[in-house]
């Protein structure tokens, strides 16, 4: 049994660009395009989502996140795919329980995840 995220919070959101390959890595996505452009993706957790604008091959992202049940295991995948990105975001998880809260900080590829007390 997975440890999930029961909350997501994007705190800071820019620029962020996907490869759609990337994001197409993780099991159980649904992409649907929306009128030419726009795209709405869902995955493999209950609140896993990701909307965007389709230019090329690349997701210019305008919303990011996965929460509920089988956001923990898909945890390493999910950050495995924001490797591969360009800009920035910035999330805080509370998980399973609320005895851990995290920020996500993703900065051009680089992610980094660190405990936080409120």
């Amino acid at each position: 049994m997975s440890y999930n995220i029961n909350t997501w919070r994007t705190k800071e959101l820019q620029n962020l660009v996907i490869p759609l390959k990337e994001i197409q890595k993780i099991k159980y996505i649904d992409v649907k395009l929306v009128g030419e452009s726009s795209v709405e993706i869902y995955g493999p957790s209950e609140g896993f989502s990701i909307n965007g604008i389709l230019n090329g091959d690349q997701i210019e992202i305008s919303k990011i996140e996965t929460s509920g049940e089988g956001s923990g295991s898909n945890w390493k995948e999910f950050c495995d795919m924001l490797k591969t990105s360009t800009g920035k975001l910035i999330a805080t998880q509370v998980w399973e329980g609320g005895d851990s809260i995290t920020r996500l900080i993703v900065e051009d590829g680089k992610v980094t995840e660190e405990s936080i007390e409120i």
